[in-house]
């Protein structure tokens, strides 16, 4: 991937994309004086890389004042978050279940709660709103690369229902019992008691590990 992007992009390009970055509304014959090629070229250079998905999109931001009051599903304290690649994971996964056995795996379930605990409390400083808690809970889990949670049949009150989780990115099969553990945790958060995270028993036929439903009851 970072071959072909180095052979797509050229230092006009970047020069353009630089440009861009600080202010994504500048137009083309502002972005030719810096570069020093013309707004026709400016123009289809920036095209051809919105085609080949160099420049995936364009964004604005909100100062927190309106995000609050308008958009307050939307506020999530990812300034506080660590990233870590999918591959990561499972190196470690791998490094705990090879140094335990199989009480490694109780080991990846209890650091997926540590976790789920963690945002639980950070999410709970901007809202508790139960129905908004769970919308940046989804959100903050796909932008950590975990995967995408979709809520199929979830009781806002009591938080039991089915979750469906796909696009997960780990290999470990393993890995579904740090995604239920994520999930618990930051539930006994949200509504401050014991839950339990299973896979559908329906679900254990399916061999992709991209996707898992999961049941959410009480312990």
């Amino acid at each position: 991937m970072i071959h072909l992007v180095r052979e797509s992009v050229d230092s006009i390009d970047l020069e353009i994309l630089k440009f861009l970055q600080e202010n994504a509304r500048a137009q083309c014959n502002e972005i030719s004086k810096r570069v020093g090629v013309s707004d026709r070229t400016v123009a289809r250079r920036i095209k051809r890389m919105e085609e080949k998905g160099i420049i995936k999109g364009y964004k604005i931001e909100l100062s927190e004042e309106v995000v609050e009051k308008f958009f307050p599903s939307h506020k999530m304290p990812l300034e506080h978050t660590v990233e870590m690649p999918a591959v990561c994971w499972d190196s470690i996964i791998d490094v705990i279940v090879g140094t335990f056995g199989a009480g490694g795996v109780l080991i990846i379930y209890n650091i997926g709660l540590s976790i789920g605990r963690t945002y639980g409390t950070l999410l709970k400083r901007f809202s508790d709103e139960r129905e908004i808690l769970l919308s940046n809970f989804c959100n903050l889990f796909k932008s950590n690369g975990w995967g995408e949670i979709s809520l199929i049949k979830v009781d806002y009150e009591t938080g039991y229902g089915l979750i469906n989780v796909s696009r997960f990115p780990f290999k470990s099969t393993l890995s579904e019992n740090l995604i239920r553990g994520i999930i618990a945790g930051f539930l006994e958060k949200m509504y401050e008691r014991k839950f339990t995270v299973k896979k559908l028993e329906s679900e254990a036929e399916v061999k992709d590990i991209r996707k898992l439903v999961l049941e959410v009851g009480c312990k």
